[in-house]
């Protein structure tokens, strides 16, 4: 049983912003074929809430005293819905994404998706807090998830025991590893870190999406289209970026820079200064490392400057992104926003129509599961962060799961139109097949 623990800054920070339409909670979807049912899931919960310590904890106390405690009372929730013509899957994924986690009883929660058309499909969704978990964390327990279901629905045999090295692995950033951190980097240097990033905003004057329709936060909630890269045009990319000497990550952002500087731009030879966020995996980059299969929120982010001209270069602009997050990454500078995090977003929800960049990326790469032979077959499996507080922002969440590459796209709803949204997607999704079909600079 996990130990009672205080909320750090950025965990806090998850908490705030999960009582606020759910907003940055992550939802992971998967496609299953094969004959799985409640039973099995729930039996399947249960044995990864025994494994997972952590999936016992709850959230307690005020904004300004957050605690974690377990709680045993509680089993993760389980409903089952049927998905039929009237009721579209994305609606389901939506509810998902605009509904808070009731953190004082539990802080994951899941969803059976039935197909009274197709019965040999299955959709599993589960909503995890991001106080507990990062994007490679949650699609990690959402594999264990379905390798439990595997085992008990082919009826093998499966024995019960704690996961030791799961059971002892620290939650989140804890006071430990922030000391860690504070070793490698010097504390007034993010201070300076801070005032930079403000300065740069002020110089560059970063435009953003126009705000179709102003609305308080509480009433906004989180709007999503989804995109696939067929497993061709990934193979071609992720070869391309070699050639290019760029990242995968890099070609994704400029992607989504030229969609939004297209949409800006009404005179086309006016610059345009943009920014993007781009969050960072810092599993690897704490020592020790930390392992996927282990809880906890391990990310970060840096922020890239660019100023886009008339003529823009896709891979020109792909290399600029990877240049300026390799140099924030040798600076450490990924680091020192976790000082400030709660000061950042607070300021952010006294001031709703601000916003830190133009676009926000988050890409975990290959999904790599150990593979459980059975009955059932894993098709698809993606993930994303709810968005409904950060305004203006279109934002991306991508993995790539049996060489074809998912692109999970939200915004901040009725500030951006979902036909907004479905224009931006599709053009994000016209730049990559062009650039792999080599029609695109």
């Amino acid at each position: 049983m996990p130990k009672p623990k205080k909320l750090i800054s950025n965990e806090q920070v998850m908490e705030i912003l999960n009582r606020c339409g759910g907003s940055l909670n992550i939802v992971i979807i998967s496609r299953i074929r094969g004959d799985i049912n409640q039973a099995i899931l729930r039996k399947a919960l249960d044995l990864v809430q025994f494994n997972y310590p952590y999936l016992d904890y709850r959230i307690v106390g005020t904004l300004d005293n957050l605690h974690f405690t377990s709680n045993k009372t509680y089993k993760i929730p389980l409903n089952t819905l049927y998905h039929e013509q009237h009721i579209p899957l994305k609606s389901l994924i939506l509810k998902e994404l605009n509904t808070p986690l009731e953190s004082n009883k539990y802080l994951l929660r899941c969803l059976l998706i039935l197909d009274k058309q197709k019965p040999e499909i299955k959709y599993l969704i589960t909503t995890i807090h991001h106080a507990i978990s990062d994007g490679l964390s949650s699609v990690r327990l959402q594999a264990e998830i379905f390798n439990y279901c595997q085992i008990i629905a082919s009826e093998q045999n499966l024995e019960l025991k704690p996961n030791l090295s799961l059971v002892s692995t620290p939650l989140s950033l804890d006071n430990s590893f922030l000391q860690w951190i504070k070793n490698q980097i010097c504390i007034i240097n993010s201070v300076c870190f801070l005032g930079m990033l403000k300065t740069k905003m002020f110089i560059y004057q970063i435009e953003s999406l126009k705000s179709e329709k102003n609305v308080a936060i509480e009433l906004r909630s989180c709007g999503i289209t989804q995109r696939y890269l067929a497993p061709e045009n990934t193979r071609k990319l992720i070869k391309l970026c070699k050639l290019e000497n760029t990242t995968v990550h890099g070609a994704l952002c400029s992607a989504m820079l030229i969609a939004v500087a297209n949409k800006l731009r009404k005179d086309k030879s006016r610059k345009i200064n943009i920014s993007c966020a781009s969050y960072v995996d810092l599993r690897r980059r704490i020592k020790p490392e930390i392992a996927p299969e282990n809880m906890g929120m391990f990310t970060s982010f840096l922020t890239s400057f660019h100023t886009l001209k008339s003529e823009i270069l896709f891979w020109g602009l792909a290399r600029d992104v990877t240049r300026q997050i390799n140099k924030g990454l040798k600076r450490k500078d990924m680091f020192k926003p976790l000082f400030f995090l709660r000061k950042i977003v607070e300021n952010f929800l006294a001031n709703p129509e601000t916003t830190f960049a133009t676009i926000s990326v988050t890409n975990i790469g290959r999904i790599k599961i150990p593979e459980a032979k059975g009955i059932l077959t894993l098709e698809e499996i993606s993930f994303v962060p709810s968005n409904v507080v950060f305004n203006r922002i279109f934002t991306v969440a991508v993995a790539t799961f049996n060489e074809k590459m998912s692109l999970n796209f939200t915004v901040s709803q009725p500030s951006i139109s979902q036909e907004t949204l479905e224009l931006l997607a599709d053009d994000v999704i016209y730049s990559l097949t062009e650039v792999c079909n080599g029609t695109s600079d």
